[in-house]
C-alpha cells in the first residue's frame, strides 16, 4: 500500500496499479487517511482506524472525490479520529447518526456547511426550507428514494410555479451530491433528478424605444425610488441586479470614479472593477444623499446615533439591503393586462426582468461597435475572464480603460434614447388595445 503526501494533482489524476481492479494510496500527512481509486471511476476516502473497544483494525468512509476535497478529507480524518481518542467508534455514531437523521436534518447541515459562504445562500435557504422541509422534511435519510424528491418538486411545479421547481429540482441535486459525497445518502438519488421543466434561456432585448418607455415610465411604477435607480443602474452598468441592490459605500470611490465589486459579491469569485460613467455617478450621489437624509431623520426619531448606514440602497430599517427578490417583485407588479391583452405589459412594453436590463446593455454595447471581448469583461463574465490558464494566472491586464470607454459610450447613447425626439416611444401592441 503506498503512502505519499496526497496533493490535488495527484487525486485528480491518480489511477489503480498496473493490473489492479484498485489501489488504495495512504496520505504521508494525516495518519490512517486512504484515497482507493477503482479501474471504473470510481475515487473514495477512507479513514482506517483501531477500534477503540477491541482494538480491531477497521475503517470508515468518509465520503468520495470530487464531491469531498482532498482538504475536506483531511479535516474529516483528523475530527474523526479525535473522536475516537475519546473513545468513541465512528462506525457504529456514523450508523445510529443515518438512522435518526432525517431531511430537514440534511438541510440545515448542507446550509451551515456548504452553502453559507455563497452569494445566494438565503435564497437557497428559503427554497430548501419551504418547498422541500414543508414536503419531505421528516423523512429519514436511510429511507430516502427517489420517489420522495420528485414528490417535493412535483409539489411546486403543480402550483405552477415552473420556474421555482427548475431551482428547487437544482438545489436539491446540488445537496444530495453533497450528502452523497459525506456518505449520507446513496449516490443514485442525485443523478435521478431531472428538470420538471426543460430549461430555455432568456433572450429579451429592449428596443431603442421600449427604453425610452419604460424610463419615462419609471417615475409612476409603484416602487421605491431606490428601486428605480437600482434599474436604472442595472441598465447603465450592465451589471447584476444582486451586485447593484447590495453595493455598499466602501465599494464606492466617487473621486476616481469607479466602484470594485468584491470577489465574495461577484459570480466567479474575483474582485471586478466597474468605471462609472458621469449618468451612473450622479444616479448613485442622488441615491446616497437621500440615504443620509434617511439617516439623520431616524436619528432624531430614536434619539441616539447609529451610524450611516452602510449599504447604498438599503432595505426598510437600514440593517440590509435591497435582495433580488424585492426588485423582481417590484418589476413584476407592474405588469398589469389591458382591456383585450393576450400578454400583460411592463408598462406599455412586453415584460421584462431586471436580468433582461444586463443583456440589454451588453447589446446595445456591442451595437455601438464595442468588441464582444470587452463587453465580456465589462460584465465580467468568467468565460472571458478566466477562460484559461493563461488568463486567470499570467494575463493581468485589467482592460479598465477599454471598460470605461464602452461603458461612457452606452451611457451617452443611452441618455440620447431616453430624451431624445427622434426616438419614438414604444407602445405594446396589446397596450395599444
Amino acid at each position: 500500500m503506498p503512502v505519499a503526501t496526497l496533493t490535488d494533482r495527484f487525486v485528480s489524476t491518480a489511477k489503480p496499479a498496473a493490473g489492479k481492479r484498485q489501489t488504495e494510496f495512504f496520505d504521508g500527512l494525516v495518519r490512517g487517511l486512504a484515497f482507493l481509486v477503482s479501474s471504473g471511476g470510481a475515487r473514495s476516502w477512507f479513514l482506517i482506524f483501531t477500534r477503540p473497544a477491541d482494538g480491531k483494525r477497521a475503517r470508515i468512509k468518509l465520503g468520495t472525490y470530487p464531491e469531498m476535497s482532498l482538504a475536506e478529507a483531511r479535516r474529516a480524518a483528523r475530527e474523526t479520529r479525535a473522536r475516537i481518542g475519546e473513545g468513541v467508534d465512528p462506525v457504529a455514531a456514523k450508523a445510529a447518526e443515518a438512522a435518526a437523521m432525517r431531511v430537514r436534518d440534511l438541510v440545515e447541515s448542507y446550509l451551515a456547511r456548504h452553502v453559507v459562504a455563497k452569494r445566494s445562500a438565503a435564497e437557497i435557504g428559503r427554497r430548501l426550507r419551504k418547498n422541500v422541509v414543508e414536503a419531505i422534511g421528516d423523512v429519514k435519510l436511510s429511507a430516502l428514494h427517489r420517489r420522495d424528491v420528485t414528490r417535493a418538486i412535483d409539489a411546486v411545479a403543480d402550483r405552477g410555479a415552473v420556474i421555482e421547481a427548475n431551482r428547487v429540482a437544482q438545489d436539491l441535486r446540488a445537496m444530495l451530491r453533497w450528502a452523497a459525497g459525506r456518505g449520507d445518502v446513496d449516490p443514485s438519488i442525485a443523478l435521478a433528478i431531472r428538470l420538471p421543466t426543460p430549461a430555455t434561456p432568456r433572450e429579451r432585448v429592449l428596443s431603442a424605444g421600449e427604453l425610452r418607455t419604460v424610463w419615462a415610465a419609471l417615475p409612476a411604477a409603484g416602487m421605491t425610488e431606490g428601486m428605480r435607480r437600482i434599474l436604472r443602474l442595472c441598465l447603465i452598468t450592465g451589471q447584476r441586479v444582486g451586485e447593484v441592490a447590495g453595493m455598499t459605500r466602501d465599494e464606492i470611490d466617487l473621486d476616481a470614479a469607479v466602484w470594485t465589486i468584491p470577489g465574495r459579491r461577484a459570480k466567479n469569485g474575483r474582485d471586478h472593477v466597474v468605471p462609472l460613467s458621469p449618468m451612473a455617478l450622479a444616479t448613485i450621489r442622488r441615491q446616497l444623499a437621500d440615504v443620509d437624509a434617511a439617516d439623520e431623520r431616524r436619528e432624531r426619531r430614536e434619539g441616539r446615533g447609529r451610524g450611516a448606514t452602510p449599504f447604498v440602497f438599503p432595505a426598510p430599517g437600514g440593517r440590509a439591503p435591497i435582495t433580488v427578490q424585492a426588485v423582481s417583485k417590484a418589476v413584476k407588479r407592474e405588469e398589469s393586462p389591458t382591456a383585450g391583452a393576450k400578454v400583460p405589459t411592463a408598462p406599455g412594453v412586453a415584460p421584462w426582468t431586471p436580468h433582461d436590463l444586463r443583456r440589454t446593455a451588453a447589446t446595445h454595447m456591442e451595437e455601438l461597435g464595442v468588441s464582444p471581448f470587452v463587453v465580456g469583461h465589462v460584465l465580467n463574465h468568467v468565460s472571458v475572464t478566466r477562460a484559461s490558464i493563461t488568463s486567470r494566472v499570467y494575463a493581468r491586464y485589467d482592460y479598465a480603460r477599454e471598460k470605461r470607454e464602452a461603458l461612457e459610450l452606452w451611457a451617452n447613447r443611452l441618455a440620447a434614447i431616453v430624451s431624445a425626439p427622434d426616438v419614438e416611444p414604444h407602445v405594446h401592441p396589446a397596450a395599444a388595445q
